[in-house]
């Protein structure tokens, strides 16, 4: 029996998935998780056979909680489920050790083909976004020099240059304080800029037409 965790900010879903999946033969869903905080300890408490994850949720998101599990639980695969199909969400997934992604409206047997190509140590993304996938996997260092910085992390750097905190940007985005230090976090790590006045600068130099 395959024990599978789902993680998603929003009930409908989850139930959606659990109705999907209750009548699908070997594939119990084990637990289910509202946010990657949520998710971490879910895993360590039961240790699932793989991990559905969407990647915006409050708390902690599912590109850190996915990296988390990359680095203590490597033998579990993760799943990214998701809404969008936007190149940047894919490769940060990707790259924070996510064996395959698959867009929400995808149909039963597609969830299911992907669960049990990530429980057999392979991959699956959906042939919507394969080609993005592809790309990425065939030449990274091409598309990380187009944009050092995820979307989202561009859209915190702008909002730290104008001087706001963690606190305000994590009421005007609508995400919690630890998710944006997360990003802050990661902002100075992949320019490798210790200070904030260094980021004004590179968000000036950089980023004012993005």
């Amino acid at each position: 029996m395959i024990k599978a965790i789902i993680a998603d900010d929003h009930q409908m879903f989850i139930d959606g998935i659990q109705s999907i999946l209750e009548n699908v033969r070997d594939i119990s869903v084990v637990a289910e998780a509202k946010n990657g905080l949520d998710l971490i300890k879910a895993v360590e408490k039961v240790l699932p056979d793989i991990v559905l994850t969407d990647i915006r949720m409050p708390v902690m998101d599912g590109i850190a909680a996915t990296k988390y599990l990359g680095e203590n639980c490597p033998q579990i695969p993760v799943l990214a489920l998701s809404m969008f199909d936007q190149e940047e969400e894919i490769i940060e997934m990707l790259k924070a050790g996510a064996s395959g992604y698959i867009i929400k409206k995808a149909g039963k047997e597609e969830l299911v083909t992907a669960i049990n190509k990530l429980v057999n140590r392979g991959n699956y993304y959906s042939p919507s976004i394969s080609g993005k996938v592809n790309k990425w996997l065939e030449n990274p260092d091409m598309v990380e020099n187009q944009s050092p910085l995820t979307k989202r992390e561009r859209e915190i750097l702008r909002l730290i240059a104008n001087g706001k905190t963690s606190q305000q940007i994590a009421k005007r985005l609508k995400i919690s304080k630890y998710t944006v230090d997360t990003h802050r976090k990661n902002i100075h790590k992949k320019l490798d800029i210790k200070t904030n006045t260094g980021l004004v600068k590179y968000m000036m130099e950089n980023l004012q037409d993005s």
